[in-house]
């Protein structure tokens, strides 16, 4: 479809006032992403904010500016916000954009890994198969991805600055087609220049840059609705009351520690509309509760914040409607005569209307119409819409809506052109027809008469009307568990700490992860119902954000919280030791053989490319033998250039607890410390050697083992007493030391 100018009509004009013989049709796009930023380095981790908003976040708008008569309601996510004004003003930074900054001759063969491994990640019938050097790169590549390290001989420079341009121009969304840049680029096809790549990427910001004040535009001149969710998108249902989740399954296995803050709820609410009002001006009216969840504890709180709408799935009306508070069923109503029409709910004397949308029509745009003919999936969508409008009286039709609400972004890509076809199509029809009128949901619910009472509200969600995917599952509730300690853990310090401002810019900090670590996202991804390539790192993501919170009262983290609560995590950058080791420690890789039997962290694959520090370290080697641990560090400098900069290295040990060796100006030391009380020297006559690679023995007997002989470990990298650098950035590396020669040795990370 060609692109549609971003200049607003001339002489707008909306309808406010609704015709009465036509059916309204209110649409409801839901933008949201998981806030991928990470609390130390507020590096993003994975890119799908930056590649949503080149291909989804700004024509959604802008397709718009071609249908002043299309009128539609789109909630932004406060924390998706926040991210898109990252991107925007230039600063944000996440792997595959440095990646693919980075000089394609320059790369090392683990970027290199790395590019093979993630940038094909898209549907490849709609944006790789239609672009013949996409296709024939992602062909060499191959779909098994077991040996990308034998791959890359196959791979050339020019192949892989090919596929740096392609695997970001493939995300720029068909309405840029006529730009002089997107289009010569996509004209040119191949052998792209590293000016060529370093101008996609400048364009890449002025579109970011864009998405934002082009919702606020349509919003100004009234042709759509901007609605928000709670800021970093929790279930608010679970926030506000974790039991709420045995209505609809009254055998479910809640978390120990329970969850009962309806406080931090508001908090996020709170903050959302803070923000909301900030970037576009004036205040929503209405608030899409993450997932759909609902509840009737939400009601006061929201109706107390402003909010006069929400909305949700069908199955949460014929449930509300068919079961009494106790749960007992009652009679079924008919779908048609109870669907189409505003309610508002009351409880504690406030009330919120609330709408609730077509599960079929919502599901076929966003699972089933990608499939079809554009003009064939319009016509069906409109000839179901009409079918709806026969079925309602003359007299309920002015009162009556068709709610179509789901993900603005996620559905596109597997639809041809991106969708434009079909929704260009779908607009055109909408835009013609004198039947339907499309609405935002303030305008209806301003327009029609009383919405009627809905007596109960069924606690569920948008999927299954339950909570299943949040809560139940071992590892859903474990991530509860470790969220209760840590936010107990933040109320204690905060009823301890004094008024002084960086006590408030800690308890600020922490109680922003402990709201991140609400959000709906990561459990999404505990327990059996998903799985995904980046299941791990939201595991290592969620960890993190609490982990921060101990860190920043100046606590000691439950040492659980180290390892993956996801069962089915694997580490790609780990390989566990082999055998004893008997190096000799002289800071030089003296034979071959010397290390082979060791463990090995790859920190080049584990921590990418983010800060140039990363490239300080490229491996942490480790093992044992009967009497002593080992311990090797690759480093890019030479020692005398690491004591020369000031640079530094510390080992800190969880297991045996607690101990660190620190390493620093020519000296290793051992350091242990009981109870939060001072770091106490142990020993500095340790054996070691750093001359081009830092090598170090640790006698066992020097350490105070608990019931069992395994060594928990990370490094930590730093500069002038500054962390730079942590390796592994959440989990812990772990190796068990053998109590008698011969025995049997298990190692994880």
């Amino acid at each position: 479809m060609a692109p549609r100018n971003d200049s607003p009509p001339k002489t707008p004009s909306f309808k406010k006032s609704l015709d009465s013989h036509a059916l309204s049709v209110a649409f409801l796009w839901h933008m949201h992403q998981p806030y991928y930023k990470d609390p130390r380095s507020g590096q993003y981790k994975m890119p799908w904010v930056r590649l949503h908003g080149l291909k989804d976040y700004y024509d959604m708008a802008a397709m718009l500016d071609g249908f002043p008569r299309v009128r539609q309601t789109f909630n932004l996510v406060p924390s998706l916000i926040e991210q898109v004004e990252d991107y925007a003003h230039d600063r944000a930074y996440d792997e595959h954009l440095l990646l693919t900054e980075r000089p394609a001759k320059d790369l090392t063969s683990a970027e290199k890994e790395k590019i093979l491994s993630g940038f094909f990640s898209c549907s490849y019938e709609t944006m790789i198969e239609p672009y013949p050097r996409f296709r024939e790169l992602y062909r060499k590549r191959g779909e098994d991805l077991r040996n990308l390290t034998s791959r890359i001989r196959d791979f050339s420079v020019q192949d892989f600055l090919d596929l740096q341009v392609w695997s970001n121009l493939t995300w720029i969304d068909p309405i840029f087609e006529e730009d002089p840049l997107i289009g010569r680029l996509s004209k040119k096809g191949r052998d792209f220049s590293e000016e060529d790549k370093q101008g996609l990427l400048h364009k890449q910001r002025e579109i970011l840059a864009k998405i934002l004040p082009k919702y606020r535009e349509l919003q100004d001149r009234g042709q759509i609705e901007i609605s928000f969710s709670p800021y970093f998108h929790p279930i608010m249902p679970l926030i506000c009351d974790h039991t709420s989740a045995k209505f609809a399954l009254p055998h479910i296995q809640l978390p120990k520690g329970g969850f009962f803050h309806p406080e931090d709820a508001e908090a996020q609410v709170r903050e959302g509309l803070k923000l909301y009002e900030k970037v576009f001006g004036r205040k929503p009216e209405g608030l899409w509760p993450s997932e759909g969840s609902v509840s009737e504890g939400i009601i006061p709180m929201l109706a107390r914040s402003g909010v006069k709408w929400i909305a949700t799935d069908e199955e949460i009306l014929f449930l509300s409607l068919a079961m009494g508070k106790a749960g007992r069923p009652r009679s079924a109503p008919r779908r048609s005569a109870v669907l189409y029409r505003p309610y508002r709910i009351r409880v504690e004397d406030r009330d919120v209307a609330i709408m609730f949308r077509d599960h079929t029509l919502s599901d076929l745009i966003g699972f089933v119409y990608s499939k079809w003919d554009a003009e064939e999936a319009a016509d069906d969508f409109i000839g179901r819409l009409h079918r709806i409008r026969k079925s309602i009286s003359r007299e309920q039709l002015p009162d009556s809506v068709v709610s179509v609400i789901l993900d603005g972004e996620n559905c596109w890509e597997y639809y041809k052109n991106d969708g434009h076809d079909f929704l260009s199509a779908l607009y055109t029809r909408l835009s013609e027809d004198r039947l339907l009128q499309t609405t935002t949901m303030s305008d209806f619910l301003r327009s029609s008469g009383k919405p009627q009472r809905l007596p109960h509200l069924f606690p569920g969600s948008w999927i299954n009307h339950n909570f299943r995917i949040w809560i139940g599952h071992p590892e859903d509730n474990l991530a509860w568990d470790f969220l209760k300690k840590a936010r107990d853990a933040l109320v204690q310090f905060e009823k301890k700490a004094g008024k002084t401002p960086k006590r408030e810019e800690i308890l600020k900090k922490a109680w922003k992860e402990i709201h991140v670590a609400e959000g709906s996202d990561w459990n999404w991804w505990y327990g059996d119902e998903h799985e995904g390539p980046g299941t791990d790192e939201f595991d290592r993501l969620y960890r993190s954000h609490l982990l921060y919170v101990y860190e920043l009262i100046g606590q000691e983290p439950p040492e659980e919280l180290y390892q993956p609560i996801k069962s089915q995590a694997v580490s790609t950058h780990f390989l566990p030791p082999t055998g004893y080791l008997k190096p000799t420690i002289d800071g030089k890789k003296s034979h071959y053989y010397e290390w082979q039997q060791a463990g090995h962290f790859d920190t080049r694959k584990a921590g990418g490319t983010m800060h140039q520090v990363s490239s300080l370290v490229s491996g942490i080697y480790f093992g044992s033998d009967e009497k002593n641990a080992y311990f090797r560090v690759d480093t890019t400098m030479p020692g005398k250039e690491f004591d020369r900069d000031s640079y530094g290295l510390t080992f800190e040990l969880l297991q045996p607890p607690r101990y660190k060796i620190s390493v620093k100006e020519g000296k290793v030391s051992l350091f242990k410390r009981r109870d939060g009380s001072e770091w106490k020297l142990i020993s500095s006559e340790l054996k070691f050697a750093f001359v081009k690679t830092l090598e170090l023995a640790i006698p066992v007997s020097l350490l105070e083992f608990e019931e069992t002989k395994e060594i928990w470990f990370r490094l930590i990298g730093e500069r002038q007493g500054k962390e730079m650098g942590k390796w592994p950035a959440v989990d812990l590396i772990k190796f068990d030391l053998p109590s008698q020669k011969g025995e049997p040795i298990f190692w994880e990370v």
